[in-house]
Formats: C-alpha cells, structure tokens, sequence
C-alpha cells in the first residue's frame, strides 16, 4: 500500500497555507490565487514561477530563490509544532506491518526535507515501518504522471497491479490510476469529495481511519465483504 504525505498520513494543509501566505507577506509580494496554492502543494516548489507577477520583478529566479530561502526559515520547525499524524494511522500502519503488507510514501518533498516531514510519524512510532520513499527528485516525472508511483513500486518489489494507492488530491488519484493501481481518495486534504470523484478512483473514504476500520473488519471476517465495505463510498 502506497501513500501520499501532506493531507493523507499528516495533517499539513492548513500549515502549508499558513506557509505560503508568511512567504508572500515577508517578501512584499500580493498573495497568490488559492488554486496556485493548491498546486504548489501537490506539484511543489516549480510553481513559485506561476506566483510571482511577471510586471512586478525584474529577476524572477532571484525572488524563486528568495521564496524559496524564507519558505525554509519558516517552515524549519512547522513539521515539529504544528503538524500532527492524522488520527489512526498508527492504527492503519500497525495493522498492515501485522499482515505482511509492505508500506511506501510518494511525496512531492525535496529529499533533503524529507526527514523534517517524517517527524509527526516518528512521533506516532510508525516511520520505521515505512519500506520505500520516493521524493519529487527521485522519479523522472511528478505526479500527476505515474512515474513515482511506478519508481516505489519497483522499491517494494510488489507489481503496480497489486498496489492500491491512497492520496487527497486529484493529482494523486489519477497518478495512481495511470499507474495501473488501485486508488482510494481520502476526504482529509486537500480535495472535497466531487473533485476526487471526477478522477475515478476505486473508492472514497472520509479519512484514513476509515481504511482502517474497513481493513479491520475485512481480515477479522473476510467473507463479510459487505460489512466491511461500510465505510467507503465507491466512486
């Protein structure tokens, strides 16, 4: 089982808009369109380009570097104070490291600060039981296309086929659709419930507690698939 990070297994939206909005106020600069935000949150640091008002600086890589300087100062103890693991993924984590189902992350985060990320799930106990991260530089394309998907699967060992995928965003849901995996959109993040639809996922659940629920219920009793489907809205 494959996830995405922000929104889906840590709770840093919220954050990442606080993030964004000290950038912007720091260097002087109008605060972007919410859908920018929304990009540079599943897509990553490329999109300061889109942010900046072409008429308003003369060296636009000079200022991506300033954003890019202040988004570090900032953010340097945000994952420490302010970022929390989503309830029950403790729970959901335990349970597949029980069944022998292996554990991968695919994030847009730079690999130097993927550490700094992981900190809300060290804090829970469960990043050791993490077997594969693919960082933004690890795959020759981002996500929405299926390369880190594909690049963790081959990291897991496990055939694309055979791995569901769980994210917060249509950007994720159709990464993992184009991967050839199964997709489960979580309600947690970023995205509301008709966005993630529009993409096809296999199902839809509310938050990752759901997953768990459903897991615990489908290993305790594998022929009841009907009870322990009751958590999920199937797209």
């Amino acid at each position: 089982m494959i996830f995405d990070l922000d929104g889906t297994l840590i709770d840093s939206i919220p954050p990442y808009f606080r993030l964004l909005e000290g950038i912007f106020d720091t260097l002087g600069l109008p605060q972007p369109a919410l859908a920018l935000k929304k990009e540079f949150i599943t897509t990553g640091p490329a999109v300061f380009e889109k942010m900046i008002p072409p008429e308003m600086v003369a060296d636009r890589d000079a200022m991506i570097r300033q954003c890019l300087d202040v988004g570090r100062r900032i953010s340097r103890d945000m994952f420490r104070d302010t970022v929390d693991g989503f309830p029950d993924v403790k729970r959901l984590f335990d349970l597949l490291v029980r069944h022998d189902i292996r554990i991968g992350i695919v994030t847009t985060t730079e690999r130097e600060f993927i550490e700094r990320k992981l900190l809300p799930l060290k804090r829970i106990g469960v990043a050791a039981a993490v077997d594969a991260i693919v960082a933004i530089e690890d795959a020759p394309r981002r996500k929405p296309a299926p390369d880190p998907l594909l690049v963790c699967a081959r990291q897991l060992s496990v055939n694309p086929e055979h791995c569901v995928y769980v994210g917060d965003s249509y950007v994720d849901i159709r990464a993992g659709c184009s991967a050839g995996m199964k997709t489960i959109a979580v309600l947690s993040g970023l995205d509301d419930f008709d966005t993630l639809d529009r993409e096809r996922p296999t199902v839809i659940v509310q938050n990752i507690a759901a997953i768990w629920r459903t897991l615990d219920e489908y290993f305790s009793c594998p022929n009841n698939h009907e009870k322990s489907g009751e958590y999920l809205y199937h797209a």
